[in-house]
């Protein structure tokens, strides 16, 4: 869908009843956004009650030592946790209790979570059931401790297929419809602080599933240079998840040119492996990184994620051998 939307739908989604709830890791925004309520048409979403992390502290800790088991271990740390940390901050630290204004369907409830489940336990077939129905989940489900749990246990498969499936059923279990006035609803939301970081999350999420992706991507760029470094971070999210190829050179902008590292990280993790880009996308950015490994002007810290990144995109270990990793650039082409 490429038009814009001209307007609001009336009564547009007012601000959350409750102030935003600290964010527990640190490592992307210090305030968990509340999903707003929306108008006539969409569903709403309830303030938070109860914290995200103490009710999913048991799964991150059992995904951790599962993920690290199967050797899923970059940047330091086991890449579910760091995937984790991400979809916490962006999904309330807190969980959602059933949106208000309408009653949840059951059956289409307990359809949400069968298929999330099935997905994160390996079955791929079930995204494709998901990509089918999600769209008519929307305003008749909402999002519980086990949608969350699977939901992130989904986002961190390599198999972007599945990864498609869990931001579109997201989306549904969020209210968003995946149309114009879903486009308007988050533009709306994006403006209002305690509402921007699940904002941005989601743009990047409906932009990625056909909603106007290139307005999307305008939206999103607009926070690239805000002034908090947290809102800079929540913009690179978004942009993962659009995963367009005009969202590469802002990515590369962020990690090589931001002065904080809580963007630099998710920038560099974003097109080495996580977020909805193809492998031919992150070679693209692996040229840029191949560049920069003799940039003097590369902290040290930088130096250490772009080998990494390389290292994810590759699946290669040169190490710091910037005439190796060049080598290597020019035979993946």
């Amino acid at each position: 869908m490429d038009e814009k939307p001209n307007s609001v739908p009336p009564g547009g989604p007012p601000p959350p009843a409750e102030a935003a709830a600290t964010q527990p890791s640190g490592e992307i925004e210090r305030a968990a956004q509340n999903p707003p309520a929306q108008s006539a048409g969409a569903a709403s979403i309830e303030p938070p009650r109860q914290s995200w992390f103490s009710h999913n502290a048991p799964i991150i800790v059992f995904l951790a030592l599962g993920f690290t088991f199967l050797g899923f271990v970059s940047w330091g740390t086991p890449r579910v946790l760091r995937a984790l940390a991400a979809f916490a901050a962006q999904h309330n630290e807190e969980t959602v209790e059933a949106p208000a204004g309408h009653s949840i369907d059951a059956a289409s409830q307990a359809k949400a979570e069968e298929l999330l489940g099935r997905v994160a336990a390996g079955d791929l077939s079930a995204a494709d059931q998901m990509l089918d129905q999600s769209d008519g989940w929307t305003g008749k489900t909402h999002r519980t401790p086990k949608t969350d749990q699977f939901i992130t246990a989904d986002l961190n498969l390599k198999d972007l297929h599945a990864r498609a499936a869990a931001i579109q059923a997201q989306l549904a279990l969020d209210g968003i419809p995946r149309d114009a006035q879903g486009l308007a609803i988050l533009e709306q939301s994006v403006g209002n602080p305690t509402q921007r970081a699940w904002a941005l999350w989601n743009l990047g999420a409906l932009g990625n599933r056909g909603v106007d992706p290139v307005h999307a991507a305008k939206v999103i760029e607009a926070y690239l240079n805000d002034p908090d470094a947290n809102v800079r971070a929540n913009a690179v999210n978004g942009l993962a998840l659009l995963a367009t190829d005009e969202t590469i050179p802002m990515l590369l902008d962020r990690f090589r040119n931001d002065p904080s590292a809580l963007v630099q990280e998710p920038a560099a993790c974003a097109l080495a492996e996580s977020g909805m880009y193809t492998h031919e996308q992150r070679l693209v950015a692996a040229a840029s990184m191949v560049g920069w490994l003799d940039d003097s002007l590369l902290t040290q810290q930088q130096r250490t994620w772009t080998v990494q990144a390389l290292r994810d995109i590759s699946g290669e270990n040169f190490g710091s051998d910037a005439a190796a990793w060049r080598r290597w650039h020019d035979g993946a082409h």
